[in-house]
């Protein structure tokens, strides 16, 4: 499966959309709730509340338009499918970044509200990874 593909995926099942995968179980998740400017404790409250806004801007200076919550990471996600179809140094740069810094992040903190998500952060680790090596090749 291509990686903008798998991203998709991901993306539409945290936003509630039915997709066929037992790779990760949302059961009793608050799919609301799974929002950077929420569960970043990493962050303090002031800087929580300018979060959608800073990535909100990050979507913009790359071509992308957030449908929906710009901090949530569903959004972050769908983010990340538009990205991963190019595979230039730029973007995998770009990529590699938003991932280190503000996808994988959140992950950390939102399995404590859904442990589900656990396994995507496992994914997505493994994803940054590939992304890594594509770097030193590239």
């Amino acid at each position: 499966m291509e990686r903008s593909h798998l991203y998709l995926m991901f993306a539409a099942k945290l936003l509630g959309e039915p997709v066929e995968d037992d790779l990760i179980d949302l059961t009793g998740c608050d799919l609301s709730a799974l929002k950077a400017s929420l569960l970043r404790k990493d962050y303090d409250e002031v800087t929580r509340s300018f979060l959608s806004r800073a990535i909100n801007e990050f979507y913009e200076n790359y071509g992308y338009e957030a449908k929906w919550e710009p901090d949530h990471i569903a959004t972050m996600l769908g983010f990340m499918a538009h990205l991963a179809k190019d595979y230039s140094k730029d973007s995998l740069m770009i990529q590699h970044r938003f991932l280190s810094v503000h996808v994988l992040p959140l992950l950390r903190y939102a399995k404590e509200i859904c442990p589900g998500l656990e396994t995507l952060r496992i994914i997505i680790t493994e994803d940054l990874k590939v992304v890594e090596r594509l770097l030193v090749v590239g």
